[in-house]
């Protein structure tokens, strides 16, 4: 088990750093369901390496990436208003 949690760690990151580099090389958009897919995913991947390893302020940080993620996802879409 703990070489799941810490892949998480790593997979995370990567994913997060990912999403970032494409979002920043205009490959995405913040308004791109799969941007935010990506910080979502990663975002609960890192939180739960975070408890792991008892990272409180790094649990909280991603916590609250994956909840924005989350609002983003399930904000309506300007087509359907």
């Amino acid at each position: 088990m703990d070489i799941v949690l810490e892949a998480f760690g790593w997979i995370g990151a990567a994913g997060l750093l990912t999403a970032f580099y494409l979002n920043t090389t205009k490959r995405l958009t913040t308004d791109s369901r799969i941007y935010q897919w990506l910080n979502l995913i990663c975002a609960v991947m890192l939180a739960i390496n975070a408890y792991y390893i008892s990272s409180i302020p790094f649990l909280i940080i991603n916590a609250f990436w994956a909840i924005v993620a989350i609002l983003s996802l399930t904000k309506p879409s300007p087509k359907s208003a």
